[in-house]
Parts: structure tokens; sequence; C-alpha cells
């Protein structure tokens, strides 16, 4: 998850499937080749007859099941493309209008109800009851100006209880103040300027259905004991296993009584439940004979949550310990500063990066960027931007811009449109004890005062990915004896507790303050240790933290 300095609707050069990323072969190494082949592994494995990936550029889509999982048996029918280049049925086209003038209600309903399933509600509270009785809504699109509720609270409400949804903000002109907060609180896809013409609409409509379906958990192939329970009376409960599962279904087999096509059951794994309906069954005779695919009803349940150890000897497991070498592993040696970072991923890999550069005697650079999206595709990203960053600095180029804008220009060429990154650079000096640093859209690192003042380093620049043309300023700030640096990622303090209470800004200077007196090591700790405290349920972010602290 990231945060960004602003959106507009931009044009690309190149037409890229959503969701694919293309990675030029001279910026990885021997470890992210060795990362590449462990997860096409997960993949082969798991559909073996998915293309297999003929070299580092083609597409991180492959890697990625649709929404409906894929029967090795089914013939092309109309929809969207899988990715092994068939076309699958488009289980989930429902968008939901939430808008205060009944007139721009009837307006897109007219316009798109041809093309899309289109529900409507007039306040934000009546969203919010729409998505819990009438979900699941791949995509929610909002006015930002209503009565009450407004459009940012609205998605940011929507974005709590429905994570996986696609969040569109439709509004009249707005200053760069409301674009961030529209994005950042709300995290939306795209920002619409009204009135809004139907292409402009139906494109982006498009784009966030084809995201919303291959931004799924990547298929992973294992076998878990799970019990489908029918809904229809005298049908005895069946027990089964999976055969491969991703964040939107299953396949099962070890089924004694075949499914039907459509049903609607509740499968159980463990101690967790959810509803499923049977989008295939397998053919007697064949290889599919005894299996099923299932569709999630209930993505954000998860359903399937797994412990580390139930992947042991998987390649995703090697995958995640390369990704883990690409963190720094030493750091260079300052006289005025003490330091230390870590990531706590989320997934098996994730996007958030961080990193410390020597550049020359008394000087680090410091490096933290949290990649657009979550699981393999941000991984990939992530290394992208990491081999990228080292092959410039490499060539000698500590000037900030020039280094940072090189980064920029080579993450835009190998994106598409809707993936970026929020970046933190900062390099230190001991002999000045000045931070030189651009903030590339990420949210502001805190600078705590030994007097207790707090500074914020706020954005300097956009995001890196989005546009061609990128320029950035430096700034600059001094840490003197006793001052604490911290550089984190939202997920630190978007990690939400009881009520849906987020842990907060407040929360982390509270922690810094009480831990003014320690080491950055423990202060790195003690910042891990509140917000693991403060959690309630499973981990949702990659929460990724530097500490400096000047001596």
């Amino acid at each position: 998850m990231c945060c960004i300095t602003g959106w507009r609707e931009i044009p690309r050069s190149e037409c890229i499937l959503p969701s694919s990323v293309m990675i030029s072969s001279v910026m990885l190494s021997a470890p992210y080749c060795e990362w590449i082949r462990d997860i096409t592994s997960v993949t082969r494995a798991t559909s073996p007859d998915l293309a297999t990936l003929a070299d580092l550029s083609s597409e991180v889509g492959s890697l990625f099941c649709a929404d409906a999982p894929l029967n090795p048996e089914q013939k092309p029918s109309t929809g969207v493309l899988n990715p092994d280049g068939r076309r699958a049925t488009l289980v989930n086209q429902k968008v939901l209008f939430v808008d205060d003038e009944p007139g721009a209600l009837d307006s897109y309903r007219r316009m798109l109800q041809s093309e899309f399933e289109i529900a409507t509600a007039a306040t934000g509270e009546e969203g919010l009851v729409s998505l819990h009785n009438h979900g699941p809504f791949a995509i929610v699109v909002s006015d930002m100006q209503m009565a009450g509720m407004d459009g940012v609270q609205f998605l940011k409400r929507v974005r709590q209880v429905a994570p996986s949804t696609m969040r569109l903000l439709l509004t009249g002109p707005v200053d760069l103040h409301g674009a961030v907060n529209a994005v950042n609180e709300g995290c939306v896809f795209r920002l619409l300027l009204k009135p809004c013409e139907k292409s402009v609409l139906t494109e982006a409509i498009t784009t966030a259905l084809a995201c919303y379906q291959e931004r799924k958990e990547e298929r992973v192939r294992i076998e878990l004991p799970v019990r489908l329970c029918r809904a229809a009376p005298g049908l005895k409960l069946q027990f089964a296993h999976t055969v491969d599962i991703s964040n939107s279904g299953a396949r099962v087999a070890g089924l004694e009584e075949p499914l039907e096509t459509g049903e609607v059951l509740t499968l159980q794994c463990g101690n967790r439940k959810a509803p499923f309906r049977v989008v295939w069954t397998g053919t007697q005779g064949t290889v599919t004979e005894g299996q099923a695919g299932l569709q999630c009803l209930a993505v954000d349940a998860g359903i399937w949550k797994l412990d580390l150890c139930q992947l042991e000897g998987q390649p995703l497991m090697r995958a995640r310990a390369v990704q883990g070498a690409l963190l720094p592993q030493e750091k260079p040696l300052l006289e005025t500063l003490d330091y230390g970072g870590h990531c706590i991923q989320a997934r098996m890999v994730g996007g958030d990066y961080y990193d410390f550069l020597d550049m020359g005697p008394g000087e680090v650079g410091f490096v933290l960027a949290d990649v657009a999206g979550k699981g393999i595709a941000a991984a990939l990203l992530m290394a992208s931007l990491q081999g990228s960053l080292h092959s410039q600095y490499s060539t000698g180029s500590h000037d900030i811009p020039q280094l940072l804008a090189s980064v920029n220009r080579t993450f835009y060429k190998h994106t598409t449109k809707d993936r970026y990154a929020t970046f933190f650079f900062g390099r230190y000096s001991d002999a000045t004890r000045t931070l030189y640093y651009v903030n590339c859209g990420h949210n502001p690192p805190i600078v705590l005062r030994k007097g207790g003042a707090v500074e914020r380093l706020v954005a300097t620049a956009t995001v890196l990915g989005l546009f061609s043309d990128w320029e950035c300023s430096v700034s600059e700030t001094h840490l003197e004896t006793g001052d604490i640096l911290s550089i984190y990622t939202d997920g630190i303090t978007e990690t939400t507790g009881y009520g849906g209470e987020e842990f907060g800004e407040a929360r982390l200077l509270e922690t810094l303050h009480k831990s003014r007196d320690l080491e950055a090591a423990g202060i790195l700790r003690n910042v891990e240790s509140a917000v693991q405290q403060f959690k309630l349920g499973e981990q949702e972010d990659d929460l990724t933290l530097v500490i400096a602290r000047a001596r």
C-alpha cells in the first residue's frame, strides 16, 4: 500500500496488460534470476498449461490466476483473458456508484448498465449498507462532495470493510491538497474530473476491473483438508482437499459426489469458513474427474491465511529468503549517527524496501520505498527498483536529482501506468550533521528533536514510475545529539486495532518519545512491539521502519 502526492489521467505510449511488469535483464543479477526461477516454478507446478516465462521481460500477470479457478479442460468463452491467453468468464462486474445527486446516478445507470452490473447509493452511509448487503463489489465509484460523509471519508471506510475493492473518485476541480487526501486516505485507484465522458469512465472501470481480477494473491499449489457444507436438504457433508488455492478461489479434488455448477456452498478449512460458488466441475473419465473449481464469495474473509510452516520447502519460501537478501546486510559506519532498519512482510514476499548506501567516507544514503500493490507483482517491482538504484549508484553518480531521475526513467519504462512507488532518499554527512533528502510522494518521515519538537520531512517530488518527465527538489535538515529520525511505510501508522482505529502518527511519536534514551535497535524493537500489541487480527500490510539516532 502506498500514499501519493497527486494523481491525474496520463497517456502512456506503451500498451501493456494491467498488472504486467517488464524487467530489464541488464538490471537483474544472479539472485534475481534465481528468484524469478523459483516463482516461475510455483506457476508451472500450479498450472502446467500456463505459458512458460521465455525471458525476464515476460508479464508478471502470468503468475496470477483470474477470479474463476482454472479448469485445465475448460473451453474458451467470452470475458477477460486468463494469464495463459485463454478466455475466462468475468465473475464479478459489479460497480457501485455513490452520489448525492439523483440525476448523476440516473446518468451513470443509462450510460453503463449495458456494459456493467450497476448499483447506486445516494449517500456514503447507504453505500456502506449496499457493500454489506449486496457485495462483494469489484469497483466503488464515489463523488467527492457529498453531504454528511464526503467521498474521501466514504472510500476510507470502504477500504477498511472491503480492502480488495477498487476505488475511484469523481470530483470537480480540486487543489493538490484535496487530491493528496483523496488518494492517500482512500487509496484511490483513479481520480477522475467531472464532467467525465463515457469513454474515459468506461476505460477507467475496465482497467480497474482487470486489476481487481489480477491483483489477487498468487495461486499456490498446496493440499489442505476441507469440508464442503451444501445448502440443499438431503445432501451430505463432503470431505475433500485442495489442489491449489488463491485469495479468490480454489481447485478441490477427492469429491465423492459431483457438485452442481452454480451451486453455492460453505467451505471450511480449519477454523475458518466462507461461501463459495461452483464455477466448473470435472468430467468423468478425464484427469479432472472428482475435481471442481470454486469461486470465493467473501474474498476478504482470509480463509487461506497460512502459517509459514505450511509452505515449508515450497519455492515461495526460497523467494522470500532471496528477497530478504536484497535488504541491507551491513551498515556503513558513522560517528555521529546510530541507525538500523527492519521489514516485516505481510505475505511471503512484498513490495517494501529499505537500504543503506555507502556514499563515501562519513556519508550514507538512506533509502525507503513502498511499491504499490502486494504479493509477487509488488515484490518483482521492488527487486527492479533496487536493481535500478544500485545500477545507477554504482556508476558513481551521487547527484541526488540526477540519480533519482535516472531511476524514475527506468521504472516508468518497465511498468504499467497503475504501478508506482513512493520513495524517500536521504544522504547524511557526518562532517556537517546534515541530511539532504528527496521525498517522492512518501508519507513524511519524522524528526523528533531532543527538546520534543517535531519536524516532518514533507514531499519534494511526486512518486516514481507515473511520469516520464520527472523533477525533484532537494531539502535539508540537521540532526543534533539526541534527535531521532524515523522513516517508515504506512503499514506502521495504518495498522488497525479495535473499532477500526489506526495506530497513527500520534502513537508512533509517543513510542519514540518513551524510547528516546535507547539505541536505534532498541527504538526499533519498541515501535514494532507497540504496533504488534495494538494490532487486531491479521497483518494486512508490510511494516518497514528505519530509525536513526544522532549521538
